[in-house]
């Protein structure tokens, strides 16, 4: 994959400013466009958010690490920490339906990684602790009539870029 960038500190609330910085950074540097970006942030920032706040409850806060790759095509979230095996289906559903008022705080996390991301992809390290790699294409596949090509073939996919220019 083209380019890529990391951090590692420890999963700790002082440091989600730092790994929300590095993010933010990254999707700049990347250049991608505010969807992507916007998508990149949110999906990063529940992960990290969950690890901080959740994964090394009750134990020493240990290590977490963000590798964000990306290409023409996709960026791809890669993070890992060591905390105690957690399976993201284990989560409970948010209840959407509910009024507003009658909602508990937080539990939209998952819900939301899931609605930005085309991939999410979770396991356990073989080191112990846990890998979480989340995919945002970058490219839209679209098909489309071009009309009266001289094959006679009017059908024609092409891609086109989610990203910006500059």
């Amino acid at each position: 994959m083209g380019q890529h960038s990391e951090i590692n500190c420890l999963a700790i609330p002082s440091n989600l400013g730092k790994l929300l910085n590095f993010l933010d950074d990254t999707c700049k540097k990347a250049k991608l466009a505010d969807e992507a970006a916007f998508a990149t942030r949110l999906a990063g920032e529940e992960a990290c958010s969950n690890i901080i706040n959740h994964a090394y409850s009750g134990v020493e806060p240990g290590p977490i690490s963000i590798r964000v790759s990306w290409d023409d095509m996709q960026v791809v979230i890669l993070i890992e920490d060591n905390a105690a095996l957690f399976s993201p289906s284990s989560a409970p559903a948010p209840d959407l339906s509910a009024n507003l008022e009658d909602r508990c705080e937080g539990g939209l996390g998952w819900h939301l990684i899931y609605k930005v991301m085309d991939v999410v992809h979770h396991e356990q390290r073989a080191v112990g602790g846990n890998r979480l790699k989340m995919i945002k294409f970058l490219q839209t596949i679209k098909k489309f009539n071009v009309g009266g090509l001289a094959n006679g073939d009017t059908d024609r996919t092409v891609c086109t870029r989610n990203r910006n220019q500059n």
